[in-house]
């Protein structure tokens, strides 16, 4: 068996087609099928004759001829390591990384920052109040805690999410809020549609949803304690 791997290693090595010769002919191929969106990014997989070929948030993996396309998460057997999910991290820290705390509901702790969360969160939504509930231990611990607008689980979500928005004090407004308390209405222009838009690329179906810094996805509630072990693991 193994002397079958070694000569199919070796076959599939002679037989490899140069990095920028197959770059070129995924390129080609990717524009006849979808020819109004260029892919972000085209890299190896790790996979002999294999690429891994991004679109935003989306990725897929592509033989090099261009021929074959695979959708869904490459893991590495040896490692248990989901390669898939490592690239999504990397694009995903660098998209929150350029989103500046000025169009956000920030919760800043009084120490060092020590780590950052990103949190799509609803007004009406249970468990947002519940991971709301825990802010003092996020802030104790040296977590700075962003809020992102995702207003989907009632009809006067939306509302609810302007008038914390453009509020005099966002935090306080939004403290009222996961208080089921009546928010005092104001009216501005807000980013909910981006924040929208950037949920729906990100595949976030419910709330709350975390990202970290580094950009590990968290979805649904988890208690402190447990995000704040995933923080200190990154």
């Amino acid at each position: 068996m193994l002397m079958i791997r070694t000569i199919l290693i070796a076959l599939l090595s002679t037989l490899a087609i140069p990095p920028a010769l197959a770059t070129e002919a995924i390129e080609s191929r990717l524009a006849e099928v979808v020819p109004t969106v260029s892919p972000d990014a085209i890299e190896p997989s790790g996979i002999p004759g294999v690429y891994q070929v991004r679109f935003g948030t989306d990725v897929f993996y592509v033989s090099e001829d261009g021929r074959y396309l695979l959708q869904g998460s490459l893991i590495d057997l040896e490692t248990r390591e989901n390669l898939t999910e490592k690239s999504l991290r990397s694009v995903r820290a660098e998209i929150f990384a350029d989103i500046p705390d000025e169009e956000l509901t920030v919760y800043v702790p009084e120490r060092e920052v020590q780590h950052v969360i990103n949190v799509f969160t609803d007004p009406n939504c249970p468990y947002c109040r519940q991971l709301h509930g825990e802010m003092q231990d996020y802030l104790d611990a040296g977590v700075k805690v962003r809020y992102f607008m995702y207003p989907v689980l009632g009809r006067d979500s939306p509302t609810i999410m302007r008038d914390i928005w453009c509020a005099e004090s966002r935090t306080a407004a939004m403290d009222r809020a996961k208080a089921d308390m009546p928010v005092p209405s104001a009216d501005c222009a807000t980013p909910a549609e981006r924040h929208l838009a950037l949920g729906r690329e990100l595949g976030i179906s419910g709330t709350p949803a975390t990202i970290t810094r580094d950009g590990q996805l968290i979805s649904g509630y988890r208690p402190v304690a447990e995000v704040l072990q995933a923080l200190e693991a990154e």
